[in-house]
C-alpha cells in the first residue's frame, strides 16, 4: 500500500471530524469567517504559519525549489439542507451539497501528512484554501491578491468529490476520475430599453418583448452558423422578464442565461458574436440593448503533460482510474490554468450501486466518508512525487 494512503487511513476519524465540522458550519460566498478560522486553527496546530489572502488561507511546506499548489474550495451553496444527517447545517441558508467540505478536509489532511514528511520534499508545496468557488469569483480574487506569487507557483492541482448518480461512471470509493476539460460558464444579462404604449396602439411604442423574442431566436443560430460543428457550444436562456399587464406594450425587458464551451478561443469568439447579435437584433426592433457578463469563468483545461504525469502518481494510490469525457459543468479552478499548468480530478465517494443516489448540488446529498483518505493521500503523493521529479 502507498505510504501516504496507509497513513491517511489512520487519520479517518480526524478527517471525518474535519469534514463534519465544516459541514455543520456551512457558509456561502467570498466571506467565510467560521470556516477560515477553523482551517487556520488546524494549520497552526500542524506547525504552519498560515496567511490570510484574498478571502482565503495560504501556507507552505518544504524548501526552496519548484512550487506546486494544492487548492481546495471552502464555500457551500445557498440551500436548505434536507439530507437528514445529524451534523447537517442548521442555518437553513447554506448546504455543503457540492463536497467542498470534503475538499477542505482532504487538503487539511494532506497538509498534516506533508508536514510530517517535510524533510523529504524536494521543493515547496503551497496549500491554498479558497472561498467563493460557487460564485465563480473566488479563484480570480485570490489570483488578484497574489496567491500565485511569493513563492511563484509552477503547477497547480485540485480535487473534487464525485458522488451520486453521475451518469455512466461508477464513483465508488477508491476511484479517481478525470476529464481533459470542463466547460466554461459565462452568465449573461441582456437589458432592453424600448418605449411603453397602450396595447390598443402598439405602433406608438417600442416593444421590449418583441426585441427580446427576436434576440432569443437570433442567438440560437449562432452555434449553427458561426461556430464549427466540431466545437461544442451551448447557449441557454433561463429568464425573460418583461411587462406587468395584458394591455400594455412593455418598454423594458431583462433576459439572462449562460454560454458554455470547452475552448478558450471559441469562448472569446462566441461571446463577441453573442454581444453583437443581441445589440444589432435589438436595433432592428428600434430598441436599445446592453449585454453584460456578471459571472464568468473560462474552461477548466487539464495540461496534457502534467495530466499524464499526475495520473501516474494517482495510480499509486487509487484502486481504479477512469478517464471521463469532457464535463459540461464548470469549475473556477479554471482561472489558475490561465497562468500555470494545472491538473484537476475527481475522487469517488459513492454512487447508486453503493446506495448514494443524490449528486452534486442536491440538498439531499450524502457521501461515503471512507473516500476522504484517498483524496488526502492522492494530494500528498502527487505533490511529493512531482517535486521529486522536477527537483532543481
Amino acid at each position: 500500500m502507498n505510504k501516504f494512503l496507509e497513513e491517511a487511513k489512520t487519520m479517518q476519524d480526524e478527517l471525518t471530524a474535519f469534514r463534519r465540522h465544516i459541514h455543520a458550519n456551512a457558509e456561502v460566498g467570498l466571506d467565510l469567517p467560521k470556516t477560515t478560522a477553523f482551517v487556520e486553527e488546524k494549520l497552526r496546530s500542524f506547525g504552519y504559519d498560515p496567511v490570510l489572502i484574498g478571502g482565503g488561507i495560504v501556507c507552505t511546506c518544504g524548501k526552496d525549489g519548484k512550487v506546486i499548489m494544492l487548492r481546495a474550495d471552502m464555500d457551500a451553496l445557498p440551500q436548505k439542507e434536507v439530507s437528514g444527517l445529524d451534523f447537517a447545517c442548521l442555518t437553513g441558508t447554506a448546504c455543503h451539497s457540492c463536497g467542498h467540505d470534503c475538499h477542505t478536509a482532504m487538503l487539511l489532511g494532506a497538509a498534516k501528512l506533508l508536514k510530517d514528511h517535510e524533510s523529504e520534499l524536494k521543493g515547496t508545496v503551497k496549500f491554498v484554501f479558497q472561498p467563493g468557488e460557487e460564485t465563480l469569483r473566488g479563484s480570480r480574487q485570490m489570483i488578484d491578491a497574489g496567491v500565485l506569487e511569493n513563492p511563484k507557483v509552477d503547477v497547480g492541482m485540485g480535487l473534487h468529490m464525485n458522488f451520486g448518480n453521475v451518469g455512466p461512471y461508477d464513483p465508488a470509493v477508491g476511484t479517481m476520475l478525470y476529464a481533459d476539460s470542463m466547460a466554461s460558464a459565462d452568465e449573461f444579462r441582456i437589458t432592453l430599453k424600448g418605449r411603453s404604449a397602450h396595447g390598443a396602439t402598439p405602433e406608438k411604442g417600442i416593444s421590449a418583448i418583441s426585441a427580446g423574442a427576436a434576440i432569443v431566436e437570433a442567438v440560437q443560430q449562432l452555434t449553427a452558423l458561426e461556430i464549427s460543428c466540431w466545437e461544442p457550444v451551448v447557449i441557454s436562456f433561463g429568464e425573460f422578464k418583461s411587462g406587468q399587464a395584458a394591455n400594455i406594450v412593455p418598454g423594458d425587458a431583462v433576459l439572462t442565461g449562460s454560454i458554455r464551451t470547452f475552448s478558450r478561443e471559441v469562448r472569446k469568439t462566441i461571446k463577441e458574436k453573442f454581444k453583437t447579435t443581441c445589440i444589432r437584433t435589438a436595433e432592428s426592433r428600434r430598441a436599445e440593448c446592453t449585454v453584460e457578463f456578471p459571472n464568468e469563468i473560462g474552461p477548466n483545461i487539464n495540461s496534457p503533460e502534467l495530466t499524464e504525469e499526475m495520473v501516474g502518481y494517482c495510480d499509486e494510490v487509487a484502486e481504479r482510474i477512469i478517464h471521463m469525457k469532457p464535463i459540461n459543468g464548470s469549475e473556477d479552478f479554471a482561472s489558475y490554468g490561465e497562468y500555470i499548468p494545472t491538473f484537476f480530478a475527481n475522487i469517488g465517494a459513492g454512487g447508486p450501486k453503493q446506495g448514494y443516489m443524490y449528486s452534486m448540488h442536491d440538498p439531499h446529498a450524502t457521501i461515503d466518508e471512507s473516500a476522504l483518505p484517498y483524496g488526502t493521500a492522492i494530494l500528498a503523493n502527487c505533490a511529493s512525487k512531482w517535486l521529486s521529479s522536477h527537483a532543481e
